[in-house]
């Protein structure tokens, strides 16, 4: 079992840097994370149990079925794949059993952004009853993996946090029921219905996350933009992540999943 953040080390940043916790991808561990994300990325799309009965009725290849699915490359890809990373890396900061909900097998267009929240984890203490140990953890990610002067992944996804806290939240937790009521099970129903009702009457912990995940060599440039931060808490933080390659790393991982996703 890969822990994604465990392949990331402190990043040392440079004079003027703003005060934002930063990791960078630790070498060595390229192909690590690389293989584990080829591994992931066709079921974030698609739902594994559901593949061999679409392959039976469509006569269509895993492949085929999956690539129906992945965004073409560009600028969507690029924000599907931080969004993924940012998944799966705060997934792997906890200790406890965390639910990964894989927003992007909702999606209605390819070639858009899943709307609302960007990255949605879910915690229950117990399946049968609400707790307040639950807790939700929101994230809002932004990639940048070629220069630019307009993508800004630090400040957008900070402005990403402040919708998130004001409301985009409870609107994606509704979205996500309602969702489930059409076409998922009575599990997956009462899940969120644990999360999405505006009437809760146990409550539970939101922490939110503000996510930037940027090509290493464009790292130093971001960290020294002039900004004005937020206040940083457990509730809210913002985490930068500096990926080497980062472009080549998605495109790649990407056409790998295809082309590697098992026929079953």
């Amino acid at each position: 079992m890969v822990d994604v953040a465990d392949l990331f080390e402190d990043y040392q940043k440079p004079e003027g840097a703003i005060e934002v916790r930063t990791h960078v991808l630790s070498e060595g561990n390229e192909a690590i994370l690389e293989d584990f994300l080829v591994g992931k990325l066709p079921w974030c799309y698609f739902r594994r149990e559901s593949l061999p009965g679409q392959i039976e009725r469509s006569g269509q290849t895993a492949s085929a079925i999956i690539g129906s699915k992945f965004p073409n490359p560009g600028a969507v890809m690029s924000g599907d794949f931080g969004e993924i990373l940012s998944l799966f890396y705060l997934s792997s900061e906890r200790q406890e059993q965390l639910i990964e909900v894989m927003k992007w097998q909702l999606k209605q267009d390819r070639n858009k952004a899943a709307p609302h929240s960007d990255v949605i984890l879910l915690f229950r203490e117990n399946e049968g009853a609400p707790s307040e140990n639950d807790f939700v953890i929101c994230a809002e990610a932004k990639a940048m993996a070629t220069p630019s002067n307009r993508t800004l992944p630090i400040e957008k996804s900070i402005e990403g946090y402040v919708s998130d806290s004001t409301g985009r939240l409870s609107r994606t937790l509704t979205w996500l029921k309602e969702r489930a009521v059409a076409e998922d099970t009575a599990e997956a129903i009462a899940l969120y219905t644990r999360f999405s009702d505006e009437a809760v009457s146990t409550t539970f912990q939101k922490y939110y996350r503000s996510f930037a995940i940027i090509d290493r060599n464009l790292l130093d440039g971001e960290l020294q933009r002039e900004l004005d931060l937020p206040e940083q808490s457990e509730a809210f933080e913002v985490v930068v992540l500096g990926v080497p390659g980062l472009r080549d790393v998605y495109q790649r991982c990407f056409q790998r999943a295809l082309d590697e996703v098992p026929n079953e």
